[in-house]
């Protein structure tokens, strides 16, 4: 494992080194945002867009630095950038903006993560593109799916469970000649590959900071600038009003409009630490190492006998790789936990918030490795031994 410039990769747990292959859950921060952190809490510590005095003017443009350096990681406008909790955060707070009602149908794959999937359901109609026996979206289903209902189309760029990536040219193609606006999860994709929205020509994108070397408790919501003018408000209260009286409010420009209270300044800071990191690492670069990993997961992966390997037939992916191993008495959760605990490596054990991708597979969990640039090929090796072994 390539771990400098990684405290808690250089430390070990317990004073014992590890591999650590659970990025998709969230990935260890470098030094140089660790400080960044620091940094604000011991020489500015004020809130944003508030005060007047010279930390408050320091705070404010840290944290609308940040919001210039993600815009320009994705190609974006700043305007376009809303400061969130998280990706889930970012989903919730598109569909309330959007007001949804039961009459809206959203179409999605079934193999979506939970934060891509309850949002929807919760005001309204769910259609779920179909999934195969390895866990891939049926893609060419979604024309058929579109109806005069459709309100959204919304998919990973990056599958969490397969680490397959989805042709979603393609998808936005389809869905706006059909007249529909597209929502793209890019939590697995915004760390492993370049992304560009304009390229894209996509509606609305989201992804978290925790997954991409930034804070936990940061998450962003791109909305293509046009597209604001038909959105609802999110959440009310302090930082997004710009006139209250006592029978009428204006709300900002967005989008502070949709930042109300105390944003976590220290996060959005240290999210545009992360952001100088990877620019400075380069896109092209971690994405070759990403899908040389990937080729290396993927062939030992293709040797277990009796494994489920899920999205083995998938030609284009990140090094994300899950399988489903049939020991007898042991859980997919026990053997992630036999790994760490015999084999200093880390991995992640069960549903990986996608129920009902598991349901149709028929499978009680699975079991994940996902590696990212503080990872190496005698990394994936180690795991793959100890899959042999067991």
């Amino acid at each position: 494992m390539q771990s400098a410039g990684f405290p808690l990769l250089e430390r070990g747990y317990d004073d014992a080194p590890f591999i650590y292959l659970d990025s998709a859950s969230t990935t260890p921060k470098p030094r140089s945002v660790i400080d960044a952190v620091v940094r604000y809490y011991e020489t500015i510590g004020a809130n944003v867009h508030r005060g007047t005095h010279p930390l408050a003017e320091a705070a404010t443009e840290a944290y609308e630095g940040a919001r210039h350096r993600v815009a320009a990681l994705i190609g974006a406008q700043p305007a376009e950038i809303v400061f969130t909790r998280n990706a889930t955060g970012s989903f919730n707070l598109l569909a309330r903006a959007l007001r949804l009602t039961a009459d809206d149908e959203i179409v999605f794959p079934a193999s979506e993560h939970h934060s891509n999937y309850m949002p929807w359901r919760v005001d309204a109609t769910p259609v779920l593109v179909d999934i195969d026996d390895e866990a891939v979206p049926q893609w060419s289903q979604l024309k058929s799916k579109i109806t005069k209902r459709t309100r959204l189309v919304s998919v990973a760029h990056v599958s969490n469970v397969t680490g397959v990536i989805a042709p979603v040219e393609e998808w936005i193609e389809t869905a706006h000649a059909a007249g529909v606006p597209v929502m793209i999860d890019a939590s697995q994709s915004i760390a492993h590959l370049p992304v560009d929205v304009r390229a894209l020509n996509v509606d609305f994108l989201a992804f978290s900071s925790h997954k991409m070397f930034g804070p936990n408790g940061v998450g962003v919501l791109y909305v293509r600038r046009d597209r604001f003018a038909e959105l609802g408000l999110g959440n009310v209260g302090g930082g997004m009003v710009a006139m209250h009286t006592e029978d009428r409010f204006e709300p900002l420009e967005a989008p502070l409009r949709y930042e109300a209270g105390t944003p976590n300044v220290e996060g959005v800071i240290g999210l545009g630490a992360a952001v100088d990191y990877l620019r400075n690492v380069g896109m092209a670069n971690i994405a070759a190492h990403s899908r040389a990993l990937a080729d290396q997961l993927m062939r030992g992966l293709a040797e277990l006998p009796h494994a489920t390997v899920l999205g083995r037939s998938a030609r284009e992916r990140i090094a994300l790789a899950t399988v489903s191993l049939p020991l007898p008495a042991m859980s997919q959760q026990d053997i992630a936990r036999l790994l760490a605990d015999a084999h200093g490596i880390f991995v992640s054990g069960g549903y990986h918030c996608a129920h009902v991708l598991h349901h149709r597979l028929h499978l009680a969990g699975t079991l994940r490795a996902s590696a990212h640039i503080y990872n190496d090929a005698a990394d994936i090796e180690a795991f793959l031994a100890a899959l042999r072994e067991l």
